[in-house]
This record gives structure tokens, sequence and C-alpha cells, in this order.
């Protein structure tokens, strides 16, 4: 990975290559983005950088193989009834084989591989990822040990939010009195969530989104309208986009939102039973995907109202769906929607019961949904 193939980002590169140029490079860093930014990317070609001696020398042959030895890698992982004490290094050639056919993929990525891959027992499944205060030590134990080849020996730590508050309190030490030509790179999606202590001792590069436009012209897929309307769903995310297949079409999403929406409208309580019982039976990553779906289809609702613009990117299903459902999405319903649907993603994120909640979802949707405009003359 290099930057050449970092997509976009020109001034972040460009601010980085200044920095090591000018040998202002400082020991802790962290690149913070959004999920599907080029965070990880960008922080894997820089490591690449900093250790180059001339082009495709040996240092970066390895760092394109991520198989340097200087280059060290901390990522979330599940302890479970058998193993309590997993480091990253039990599954580091699965996740250095999944950053290099996508190198913008996201947690949730990684963990619905590490758990089909790794974990058998139900109980193990459902547990939460996180960096433990043994994964520091792990590190703590390869610093004390002499550079083997490289210019900067590299920690990389990959969301470093899900540190508990043992990983944070060692590697807060670390950062305190770090070893010399040590450099250690966190990648994260919320610094917020570290301690303000880690966050003082760390050099913020903040790493911009993707716009959907950047997603579509940087993949390489086909332009077709099931793709355009993907990305769009997408929001920028660069590593959902690359996951992209023909099998991932509009279908479920909105045939199930123009389903929720006409069986809402009707008061048709049989199928919306039906069709919130499918939807409960899906994941909660794929429940809070279609709520995010259908809040995007309802903004474009209001836009379309005003203008067609909207539409640039929807499958010719959906416009002819929007067209005809736009009405009943105005200035005076709205807000109250969004609202609603924005609540059933909290909630469910929560790990609430999802059945109640979308069937609560619909049932107040079979009112809202004929509120009229305010400015409609009866």
């Amino acid at each position: 990975m290099q930057f050449k193939d970092v997509l976009g980002l020109e001034k972040t590169k460009q601010k980085l290559q200044l920095s090591f140029q000018n040998q202002r490079i400082a020991h802790a860093q962290i690149f913070n983005g959004k999920k599907g930014s080029g965070k990880l990317a960008l922080a894997v070609a820089y490591a690449r950088l900093l250790n180059c001696t001339s082009e495709n020398c040996e240092s970066c042959v390895k760092f394109s193989k991520l198989s340097h030895p200087d280059f060290h890698i901390i990522f979330p992982v599940i302890k479970t009834t058998i193993n309590k004490t997993p480091n990253s290094s039990d599954f580091l050639h699965k996740w250095k084989e999944e950053f290099l056919k996508n190198p913008y993929f996201s947690l949730d990525d990684w963990m619905t591989i590490y758990k089909q891959e790794f974990l058998d027992k139900p109980s193990d499944k459902n547990k939460e990822p996180a960096i433990y205060a043994h994964q520091i030590n792990e590190i703590n134990k390869k610093l004390s040990l002499k550079i083997y080849s490289a210019q900067y020996r590299i920690v990389l730590i990959w969301m470093p939010e899900k540190m508990n508050m043992q990983a944070s309190n060692k590697l807060l030490k670390v950062l305190e009195e770090p070893p010399k030509k040590t450099l250690i790179i966190l990648v994260s999606e919320d610094k917020s969530k570290l301690l303000k202590t880690i966050i003082s001792r760390l050099q913020i590069l903040e790493i911009p989104s993707y716009s959907v436009m950047e997603t579509i012209n940087g993949s390489g897929f086909e332009k077709t309208e099931e793709f355009l309307s993907f990305c769009k769903l997408s929001s920028g995310d660069m590593g959902e986009v690359l996951n992209y297949n023909l099998e991932k079409t509009e279908t479920d999403s909105f045939l199930l939102f123009s389903d929720l929406m006409r069986s809402s409208y009707s008061k048709n309580y049989i199928k919306i039973t039906e069709l919130t019982e499918m939807l409960s039976g899906k994941t909660r990553k794929q429940q809070i995907d279609f709520l995010k779906y259908s809040l995007g289809f309802l903004r474009d609702c209001l836009l379309f109202n005003y203008s067609e613009e909207s539409l640039v990117l929807m499958s010719n299903k959906e416009k002819e769906f929007l067209k005809k459902f736009a009405q009943f999405v105005n200035s005076n319903n709205a807000i109250y929607i969004i609202e609603e649907f924005e609540v059933a993603i909290k909630n469910i994120a929560r790990n609430a019961n999802s059945k109640i909640i979308l069937f609560n979802l619909c049932l107040k949707l079979t009112t809202l949904l004929k509120l009229k405009s305010k400015f409609v003359e009866e």
C-alpha cells in the first residue's frame, strides 16, 4: 500500500509527506475518520513511506505484504470460554488477508469473518470485541527488543476505542516513555471514546470521509443503476462499496421499505406483523442498515418535493415508487417520521427487543403518514 494506491485525500497525503521530508514525525499519532474512510489505508502507506530507502526497496516489499518484522498490528479480539488471552497475532494472517483485499474494511466486516472462522459457540459469537491489557503487554515485550531492520518501528493499533480501561492505562505508560525510533499510530473511528490523557499525547490527523462520487469513480465497478443506488446508500463508505456484488442489489431494502410503507399506510396489521417478524430475524447490523436506507429514502422524498435532483442515483424502481410516495412525506410529518426511525436505530443498537421496536415504529407510521402538509388547502 502506497500513497498513490489510497483513493483521494491529496491534501492529507501532502501533509504527511511534508512532515516526513522535514523529519517532523510525532512518535504517537492518531488517524481519526469515519467508517469506510481512508484512515487505515493511509496509516499503512505512511508506515511504508517512513521506512522506504528507494522505490521497491526490501522494506517496501515487506510492507506491501504487511510482513515487515518491525511492523506490529493490534486490533480487537474476543475472549472465549476456551481462550481467555487471545492476541491479535493469533488471527493476524486472516486480518492481513482481509486488509489486502479491502484496505477500507470496517470492524463490522472483520467481526463477521472473525466469528465465522474462529468462533464456534453462540455464546462467544454474541460477545463484543475488545483490546485487552495482555495485548498491550505483548507489544511491550516486542518493544523491549532491538529494532530488526527498520528506520522506524511501527505499532499500529486499529480501533483503539475498543481498549478496556486496563489496556488504556498500559498504553498511556508506553506513550509517556516511548522507545526511540518507534512510532505508535492509532487508527480510530471515534477518538472521543479514548482517555483524554491518551488524546493529549497524540498528534491528531482528521481523515475526511469520501463523497458518494469518489466511491463510485474509485471502485472500478460498472456504473449500473443498482450500483449507483448502492453507493448512495453507502454514503461515502468506501469499504462497503468495495464489498458490493451483484447479489447486493436494491431488492431487499427497497422492497421491504415499500412493503412496510404500504402496509403502514393501509393499516394492514397482519402484513405489518409478518414484515417486522421477518426483519427482526435479521442481524442487528442488517436491521440498522435497513433503517438507515429508509431514512435516506425519506429525505429524498422531501428533496423530491422541491427538486428532482435527488433521483440521480436511484434505480428505476425506486424512482417510480418515490414519485408516488413522496406526497405522504411533507412539512407536517417529516420531522416526526425521521425522528421515529432515528430512535429505532438507537434502540436496536442498544440491544433492545427489535421485534417490539419495529412493530411500534410501524404503528406510529399508520398515523404519521396520514398527516397532511400544513400548506395544503383543504
